[in-house]
């Protein structure tokens, strides 16, 4: 990525589980709606994904010393489909149009393309004005692009383009809020996706209930390990609209619980379970359960969504219970890429997370700076594993840099 918001350039490699971890306004946002970028830029066009963003003149890095802003911003992918099924390289250009300062220019775009042993290249640039585009590519000549038009949305249609497109387009990225996860939802439209501020969550709720019990029944779980008492949470039917509710123990705790749990008795009419509407939900409860339908919504069980980014799942959630939405996450990641957001030192404190999975953001002198752990810290807490969240608390975990592998002076 270069100059776009308040990353002046970085190069990181994400893992199946990636944390981003740093204080407020580090910059952690602004890296995944790059990403998020791109998937818009596909989805809908390059000034329709600029408009959502408010103006270009927003996405533009400014320049702290002068205040001038850069020309242009870059956001380049490199994409692996899995072993033995290909990889990819895509990058797209965005700048203003010199002919109509207010409109969106596609300033370039590119694509390396492998897979399954078919290679597929084109490049698009200005060839004068910004209304001449050329294209440089595989089978390609001669096509017409318009000055805010990517290419990748209209070869997409083809192989070997499509595995690419659907790989981009599919990207989530959930940024939650408990009153549209609690809101009632019309099932007439039928819904596969849980919404990226939590839309539908009772229709996924239900679909994993009908479709995949043995998953419903793992975010039950997941549930229970995050929310004292807490049995599930479920679809919650009236008439027309799906909403939630949750079933609770109210019987004697710990080992009657337990005993419950074990033996099934843990449904609406069972003894000692109490069945709370969604206005009676606590936000630890609802979030709890929007993060685990995010991570495990049948298309992204089934590969049908390459990557579910999450900013700070923890909020609401006890801290001495936030490792078991981090043990969530490494467990989704195994059917799709997870990049988690946090600012807080309470998931880091799991025991469970491996400190190669975490990138620092910091904002220094205005610009974002993200990056690995230092080969020094890893080896630190190689020693001293429960000192992470300590680390983080004071200020000690920062990006190595990248020339030496070292923490910046």
């Amino acid at each position: 990525m270069r100059d776009f918001r308040s990353i002046a350039e970085c190069d990181v490699r994400l893992e199946p589980l990636t944390i981003l971890a740093g204080f407020n306004a580090a910059g952690k946002s602004n890296f995944l709606d790059a990403i998020r970028f791109v998937r818009d830029a596909l989805v809908l066009s390059p000034s329709r994904a600029v408009a959502k963003r408010g103006s270009l003149g927003s996405l533009l890095r400014k320049a702290e010393s002068t205040g001038g802003e850069a020309s242009s911003f870059l956001i380049g992918l490199d994409l692996s489909f899995g072993p033995g099924q290909g990889e990819a390289t895509y990058e797209i250009q965005i700048g203003r149009n010199p002919e109509s300062k207010r409109s969106v220019l596609v300033v370039a775009e590119s694509l390396q393309l492998t897979v399954q042993e078919v290679h597929a290249q084109y490049s698009v640039g200005q060839v004068g004005g910004a209304r001449e585009r050329e294209v440089r590519g595989d089978g390609l000549p001669g096509a017409r692009l318009d000055p805010d038009e990517l290419l990748l949305p209209i070869v997409g249609r083809l192989s070997p383009y499509d595995t690419l497109l659907r790989a981009l387009a599919s990207m989530r990225f959930y940024d939650l809020d408990t009153d549209v996860l609690r809101e009632l939802d019309d099932t007439r439209v039928s819904q596969t996706q849980l919404g990226e501020r939590g839309e539908h969550l009772g229709q996924i709720l239900g679909l994993l209930s009908d479709r995949h019990s043995e998953v419903k029944e793992s975010v039950d779980g997941w549930l229970r390990w995050l929310i004292p008492s807490l049995l599930g949470v479920d679809r919650r039917m009236q008439g027309d609209y799906a909403t939630i509710q949750a079933r609770f123990w109210s019987g004697d705790p710990v080992v009657p619980f337990w005993e419950a749990v074990n033996s099934g008795d843990v449904h609406a009419g069972d003894p000692s379970v109490q069945v709370f509407q969604r206005e009676q939900l606590s936000e630890g409860t609802v979030r709890g359960a929007g993060v685990l339908a995010a991570l495990n919504q049948p298309d992204a069980l089934t590969g049908g969504i390459s990557l579910v980014a999450i900013e700070e799942p923890e909020l609401a959630i006890h801290p001495a219970k936030v490792s078991g939405l981090l043990a969530a996450m490494e467990e989704a990641s195994q059917w799709t890429q997870v990049i988690a957001t946090t600012q807080s030192s309470d998931l880091l404190s799991a025991e469970e997370i491996e400190p190669s999975s975490l990138r620092i953001v910091e904002m220094v002198d205005g610009v974002s700076r993200i990056g690995e752990l230092s080969d020094k810290m890893l080896l630190a807490l190689r020693k001293n594993p429960s000192y992470l969240a300590d680390y983080h608390r004071h200020g000690q975990l920062r990006p190595a840099d990248d020339a030496h592998g070292e923490n910046r002076e």
